[in-house]
């Protein structure tokens, strides 16, 4: 494909093709965003395994291969690719049908969505922003709703500890939005708020900003209307990781840098120390300690996996409980149960990598990973003594953000140089400027893009150096100044009366040079007064 020069003065303009494919695989990665918060699409197959959500996402990544310019590879590869092999080869051996493996099929698809969008589509962070803001809004509006209603969901909290959560007149009812559970509402909320409160950040007319800021808190209360403690801990977590790794920059906190990544093992040894510890005294953290004790011993005895989704009827088989168990309430052991060895590594894996990369881009000045860094870091706090993964719309999301955290390994801030290298036009709602849209989808894409200078290569200094016409002071610098002068500009005098240098051929003409070199010629302004 071939771009004009990016040194004419024509901006580079892309093909109609490649707008076109741009803008439906955006398009595309919407509509399973949308999907995600609100189930919009149907769940019936269309013919043999092909359903709605598949076509659009397949629809999405022809889009991406018909731009020419897609690149897929991402450090995430091999440990999805195990996790899709060990996955394979756990339910072959259950014998159980392919379904739900097709299922995580799928949701590495959306990983691979989201990776082709963030690589062809220039400036693709603020629509990826506003899609979090908007899916933030709608499953927050549905929540608060049901509280303010008293709609019954089925769920409510009568104390902090979980005692008493029966549903009664003094009981609190649990906002579930647009999901069936109370957790998976909070996971969802404490995933997107972040990168959603990063669009409003971003925004330049402060009313509206305002408006999104607004809509941001209100996402915030719905996670406190949820009644979900976990996801209460893992919004504030979130936004000390978000405070954290936007105080990392290049050289300042290099330091920070080295030590960050060594205390991730650390701390993920600590926080395996402490689960050991409480599946063994049975601490008071209710069925869980008998849900991983059980998850542990069975993928002990089956270190291949028992198959995709099948975790559940085994701990029901196992554990004597009138409670019905779907997975083992923690994300890395039901990936150790369900998968084997593969699959826990691969998600072991997937962790550190991501945790990396939101190290290492947030310390390299990047805009987008502290948000997704700190969204992620609020799932996988949920997913400590959880497994909202298991619900296929929060894989969804959970996968498009690591996806998104990942692809900024190679972005160091190429959506702000993009938004400040484009034209610019009047808006009549907040009478304020913003970026033409067709200029997102026709410009070329990031890593062919000519580098630009920043939004304030150009801008006035606030306090700028005023320039001196005269020689620095102290006589020693006077008379080093002078020697030079006179050595390389013969016949050029200091006059102590006009305050410059002058020529004595010019002077004799009425010209001042006040620029220090010798005048050939007589420019305006630059005659002097009367001899």
């Amino acid at each position: 494909m071939s771009y004009p020069d990016p040194a004419s003065q024509t901006p580079p303009r892309a093909p109609a093709r490649v707008v076109i494919a741009r803008a439906t695989a955006l398009l595309c990665l919407g509509a399973i965003s949308l999907e995600s918060v609100a189930d919009i699409v149907p769940d019936e197959s269309i013919f043999w395994i092909v359903t709605p959500t598949r076509s659009i996402i397949a629809i999405g990544l022809l889009a991406v291969l018909c731009t020419g310019e897609s690149r897929w590879r991402t450090p995430a590869d091999i440990p999805l690719a195990l996790l899709v092999v060990s996955s394979a080869v756990a339910n072959y051996l259950a014998g159980q049908p392919w379904s739900t493996w097709r299922g995580l099929v799928t949701i590495v698809a959306v990983y691979y969505l989201a990776v082709g969008v963030r690589r062809v589509v220039p400036d693709s962070w603020p629509a990826i922003a506003l899609l979090a803001l908007a899916c933030t809004t709608i499953a927050s509006i549905v929540a608060l709703q049901q509280v303010v209603q008293d709609t019954p969901t089925g769920f409510c909290r009568g104390s902090l500890d979980g005692s008493h959560d029966i549903c009664g007149a003094d009981t609190m009812i649990r906002a579930v939005g647009t999901f069936s559970n109370p957790n998976l509402l909070a996971t969802y909320l404490v995933l997107l708020l972040p990168v959603a409160a990063a669009a409003s950040a971003s925004l330049a007319n402060m009313r509206a900003q305002l408006v999104s800021v607004g809509l941001v808190v209100l996402g915030y209360l719905a996670v406190v209307l949820t009644g979900s403690r976990g996801g209460v801990v893992a919004a504030l977590a979130g936004l000390v990781v978000f405070a954290f790794l936007r105080r990392l920059r290049p050289g300042k906190h290099a330091m920070a840098e080295r030590w960050v990544p060594w205390l991730l093992p650390i701390g993920a040894t600590i926080a395996a120390a402490v689960a050991f510890v409480v599946v063994i005294t049975r601490g008071k953290v209710g069925v869980r300690a008998d849900v991983w004790t059980a998850a542990v011993e069975i993928a002990v005895h089956h270190p291949l996996g028992v198959g995709p989704g099948r975790a559940g009827a085994w701990l029901n088989q196992m554990i004597d409980s009138p409670e019905e168990f779907h997975h083992t309430h923690n994300l890395w052991l039901n990936y150790a149960v369900e998968s084997g060895i593969g699959g826990l590594l691969a998600v072991v894996a997937l962790t550190v990598i991501g945790a990396w990369i939101a190290v290492t881009g947030s310390a390299a000045g990047s805009l987008t990973a502290p948000a997704a860094a700190a969204g992620m870091c609020g799932f996988l706090a949920i997913s400590l003594a959880d497994h909202p993964a298991n619900h296929q719309r929060i894989a969804y999301a959970a996968i498009a953000m690591l996806a998104i955290l990942i692809v900024d390994q190679a972005r160091r801030e190429p959506d702000r140089v993009a938004i400040d290298a484009q034209p610019f036009r009047a808006v009549s709602l907040f009478d304020e400027t913003m970026p033409l849209p067709r200029n997102i989808l026709a410009s070329m894409p990031a890593h062919l893009m000519p580098p630009q200078p920043g939004p304030r290569a150009n801008a006035p200094r606030r306090n700028p150096r005023p320039r001196r016409d005269t020689p620095p002071t102290g006589p020693r610098a006077q008379q080093a100044l002078r020697r030079d002068r006179e050595a390389d500009h013969p016949g050029d005098r200091w006059d102590p009366g006009v305050g410059s240098w002058v020529n004595e051929t010019s002077a004799r003409r009425g010209v001042i040079d006040a620029g220090g070199q010798a005048n050939q010629g007589i420019r305006p302004g630059d005659r002097a007064g009367p001899a």
